[in-house]
């Protein structure tokens, strides 16, 4: 397999803040677990993730869960890895015993941490939960009853429960109550929307500032202006822009005037949309990660398919998250922003080329690739647009947070 693709999902802790993302693999077909031994899915993972990617730029700052099999264990590939990044993921379909026992014993005592994955616990695996850290729990296979006896059996020991299969936030609140400490899913996919809910004051003036940035008719001294009245957004954009090895500035920007002078309208504004959109109130980290992840996505895909406007298509990614940020429906929000009427509709319904490009990014994301398809972009293309747009918001991230 000369090719491959590489995909994350979050996982979560009790405050929502992301604690690590397990790593996903599939074949440049798109093919997955049937079509391959285990431990030649590990190994791929493995090698790939860590020496052709780099885990830092597919995970940032957080651990990365990864499957192993019986062969990758006993094999030693778990020693390859760094065990402050890593979590080792024992699968459901491992035979254990005393040599898989062993194994597992060996790399906690060096320090790695051990997840058991879709658990059911049986008299089997007792050896394996006295070295487990981690242990998951699938919500879809597992009812709330079953889940909160394995807890309790084994809330003495040092154990922490993860759930796994979580999208909303009702299952998010449901698992919570009965003790787990982390949640995997893509729980980021379907807002909390509170019925008849207004933009608040807080949300308002980072909106108003949007619509004011994001002015089609917009001019240089317009848009400096707009920004330098914003105190937090002009201070936080100088701050990005002179910090940020991105730009590469010879020389430090004093005021905004200088910084479009410098990078030029069109980068200015693009900066100052990512800035204003991370100064929602209670903004998690996330989002905004999310949020650059999609934008540099779409712009990507726009870019490998030769559309013009690409600057369209990251507006779109960015924006796609804002029902999220406002917790308010989408419309709503879209009403008091100056969009063009081709974001707005890629935004609203996936309709247009920004709407494909967008739809792409959103099933990339969550692991869809059967419906993962734009302007006839092989699958390879386009999971290579995703990590380089991953690798890209984390590094962008890290400097917005800076």
């Amino acid at each position: 397999m000369q090719d491959f693709l590489i995909g994350r999902q979050q996982i979560f802790d009790r405050d929502l803040k992301v604690f690590a993302y397990e790593l996903l693999f599939r074949d440049a077909s798109g093919r997955g677990l049937k079509h391959f031994e285990p431990s030649e899915m590990s190994n791929q993972v493995i090698v790939n993730s860590l020496l052709e990617k780099g885990l830092e730029r597919v995970v940032g700052p957080h651990r990365a869960f990864i499957n192993f099999a019986r062969e990758n264990l006993l094999g030693g590939t778990a020693m390859l890895l760094p065990k402050d990044k890593v979590v080792i993921e024992v699968l459901e379909s491992v035979e254990v015993d005393d040599a898989v026992v062993q194994t597992v014993g060996k790399l906690a005592h060096e320090g790695y941490l051990i997840a058991l994955d879709d658990f059911v616990l049986s008299d089997t695996w007792l050896p394996l939960i006295e070295l487990a850290h981690i242990i998951k729990l699938d919500i879809l296979q597992l009812s709330n009853e079953t889940s909160l006896r394995y807890i309790s059996r084994l809330k003495q020991s040092s154990i922490r429960f993860l759930a796994e299969k979580v999208e909303t936030r009702e299952q998010y609140e449901a698992y919570r109550e009965l003790g787990c400490d982390y949640f995997q899913g893509y729980l980021f996919s379907k807002p909390n929307i509170v019925q008849g809910k207004r933009v608040g004051t807080g949300h308002h003036a980072v909106i108003r500032l949007l619509a004011e940035i994001n002015r089609a008719d917009i001019e240089i001294g317009d848009l400096a202006k707009a920004i330098s009245l914003d105190m937090g957004l002009s201070y936080k954009l100088l701050r990005y822009i002179n910090n940020s090895a991105m730009f590469r500035l010879p020389h430090k920007v004093e005021s905004i005037q200088r910084a479009i002078l410098c990078l030029g309208l069109r980068e200015v504004r693009r900066w100052a949309n990512l800035v204003a959109l991370a100064s929602f109130p209670n903004t998690p980290k996330e989002l905004v990660v999310l949020s650059l992840v999609r934008a540099k996505m779409c712009e990507l895909l726009a870019f490998s398919a030769k559309q013009k406007d690409v600057d369209e298509f990251f507006l779109t990614g960015l924006m796609s998250m804002l029902e999220h940020l406002t917790n308010v429906r989408l419309q709503e929000v879209l009403d008091e922003l100056p969009l063009a009427e081709a974001v707005v509709q890629a935004l609203l319904y996936h309709e247009g080329i920004l709407g494909d490009a967008l739809r792409c990014a959103i099933d990339y994301e969550s692991w869809d690739l059967d419906a993962v398809r734009f302007q006839g972009l092989s699958l390879s293309d386009i999971g290579r647009a995703s990590m380089t747009s991953v690798a890209w918001a984390n590094d962008a991230a890290v400097s917005l947070h800076a």
